[in-house]
């Protein structure tokens, strides 16, 4: 959906975390790493 607005779909639809909980409207319920790995010096950076 638009940048900002929650996508819509059937909750039952593709269920794929287990032991999960649900969360509150208007949440932000997930978790990101983006991590950077270069072969310059075989470090990962983590923003």
């Amino acid at each position: 959906g638009p940048c900002g607005l929650r996508f819509r779909q059937n909750p039952q639809a593709g269920i794929r975390i287990v032991g999960g909980q649900t969360s509150s409207p208007g949440a932000w319920p997930w978790m990101v790493s983006l991590q950077i790995f270069t072969s310059h010096n075989s470090r990962r950076y983590h923003a």
